[in-house]
């Protein structure tokens, strides 16, 4: 008995822990769009490097999904 609740109790862990590699990912896509937007009213030389570091965030993010659901 005790051993079905702790399999029950793992599967709602990893689904608990994909969900939220989802909803980081998706902050991350935010962020690409702000700092996009930001480059677009805001002239700098570090522009392209935000832009990079947006992205380079961004993909993290998918990396982290794909860990997810392959780890858990």
């Amino acid at each position: 008995m005790l051993n079905n609740v702790d399999n029950y109790l793992l599967i709602i862990e990893k689904i608990i822990g994909v969900l939220a590699a989802i909803v980081y990912a998706f902050f991350a896509l935010i962020v690409v769009k702000q700092v996009q937007t930001m480059s677009k009213n805001v002239k700098d030389i570090f522009n392209p490097l935000l832009i990079v570091f947006a992205y380079a965030h961004l993909i993290g993010a998918l990396v982290l999904i794909f860990l997810a659901l392959t780890v858990l």
